[in-house]
């Protein structure tokens, strides 16, 4: 049975917020009745959603069958970290032959700087400034999955990682006021620092470090 396309989409971002907010961890097994029973939703906008994450990279299928919360890995991770830096930077790059805009909006960066999930939803913030900055719209887009995809590792940052807070308020100011030269090489820092500490991150999350067999 279909389900109507808004409660398709309901059940998608309520699913896409819980997975990224890190409810579930690492090889949990998602059960679509159990989701559904949940929402108050029958299985079908749950499925449908759940396909729709499994394109984005928050889902992956179970070899058992249904979905599950794809595990956290070094090797992988080290890779989005350094794709994420990569996409960044030629983002900023595609505006700068224009012009890069200066004028950061404050007013889009969240206040709350006290807790982990304020921290990573900051970090959120400023990436996707940055990305909206540059006159190509892929950038923008693949920017975002990335960073949806690190936001269950970017949570636990601050726990791994001295300094986060004082990172982000740098880079941030670097794009409100330049050079974007500076900008590049505080965003290649920023990216070098958490890929040196890829392994620490991945056991913070729940992942499973180089040596570990899967449970």
């Amino acid at each position: 049975m279909s389900s109507d396309p808004l409660t398709t989409l309901r059940v998608y971002e309520r699913m896409k917020a819980e997975i990224i907010g890190g409810r579930f961890p690492p090889r949990a097994v998602l059960v679509e009745r159990v989701l559904a029973s949940e929402y108050r939703v029958s299985v079908s906008p749950v499925r449908n959603g759940a396909y729709r994450l499994l394109g984005e990279g928050l889902l992956e299928l179970h070899p058992g069958g249904g979905f599950q919360i794809p595990d956290i890995e070094e090797p992988a991770l080290r890779d989005l970290y350094f794709w994420h830096g990569q996409l960044v930077r030629n983002a900023i790059n595609a505006k700068r032959r224009q012009g890069f805009d200066v004028a950061f909006a404050r007013s889009e960066v969240p206040d709350d700087l006290t807790t982990p999930v304020g921290v990573a939803a900051a970090a959120a913030h400023l990436f996707s400034f940055i990305a909206r900055q540059s006159p190509n719209t892929e950038h923008r887009k693949a920017i975002l999955t990335a960073g949806k995809r690190l936001y269950p590792v970017r949570i636990k940052e601050p726990l791994v990682i001295n300094g986060v807070v004082d990172e982000i308020l740098a880079v941030r100011t670097l794009t409100a006021t330049g050079p974007t030269s500076d900008l590049i090489t505080a965003i290649w820092a920023y990216h070098r620092r958490r890929i040196r500490r890829v392994g620490d991150l991945v056991v913070a999350a729940g992942g499973t470090p180089i040596g570990s067999e899967n449970g």
